[in-house]
């Protein structure tokens, strides 16, 4: 098989992929021999979306490559996408962990109920949340592939409102991203999530 082919055969894999693929799985792909090789075809890829009239680009990203939709076409079709991976309530969890971590285990659980026990166990194993011991609970934080799949920067305006409005007494942190990087879904489980703890700090804060 020559070259022209094995790229062909990557760019297909990209736009097939609902997730971005590391080197080494392009590279048992094009059933290359280095990954040198591999590393540079991707190289070519890139070079040849980024300089034609597409939609379409391919990135290279910590987790691996990546084709997706240009920023500027993201708001015509971003309703098509399709995100199933999880069911709403293990979204505004995971939603509600990247607006406040560093966060304990013990107050997700508080502010999502018992459930969010098993939310946590499958976003863990599906990588996006990582966990470090402290004392009787874990403090969780989102990773690298939570950036990858949902953006970065996410909800700094609504924090910075709601600190303005004394909503939040802590720091504003730097974890969220804004509607146009995120993807519609983990938006709405935000807002949600956000609507919820506030509900539950008022009435805290009455009783």
């Amino acid at each position: 098989m020559d070259r022209l082919e094995k790229e062909k055969i990557l760019e297909a894999a990209l736009f097939m992929s609902p997730k971005p693929l590391t080197l080494d799985e392009l590279n048992s792909i094009a059933n290359n021999q280095s990954r040198l090789e591999t590393k540079a075809m991707m190289s070519e890829l890139i070079s040849f979306y980024s300089t034609r009239k597409s939609a379409l680009e391919i990135t290279e990203l910590p987790v691996g490559y990546q084709m997706r939709v240009k920023e500027d076409y993201e708001d015509y079709v971003s309703h098509f996408a399709q995100n199933s991976m999880f069911n709403r309530g293990v979204m505004k969890t995971l939603a509600f962990i990247a607006y406040k971590q560093p966060i304990s285990q013990s107050v997700v659980v508080k502010y999502r109920n018992n459930k969010a026990y098993d939310h946590l166990k499958l976003l863990f194993d599906e990588g996006f949340i990582k966990k470090e011991a402290k004392g009787r609970t874990f403090l969780l934080t989102t990773t690298a592939k939570f950036i990858e799949y949902f953006g970065k920067d996410f909800g700094k305006a609504k924090k910075t409102a709601e600190k303005n409005r004394g909503i939040l007494s802590e720091p504003a942190t730097t974890v969220v991203l804004t509607q146009k990087e995120t993807k519609s879904e983990l938006n709405d489980s935000v807002n949600d999530a956000m609507e919820e703890k506030e509900d539950l700090i008022e009435k805290e804060g009455t009783q």
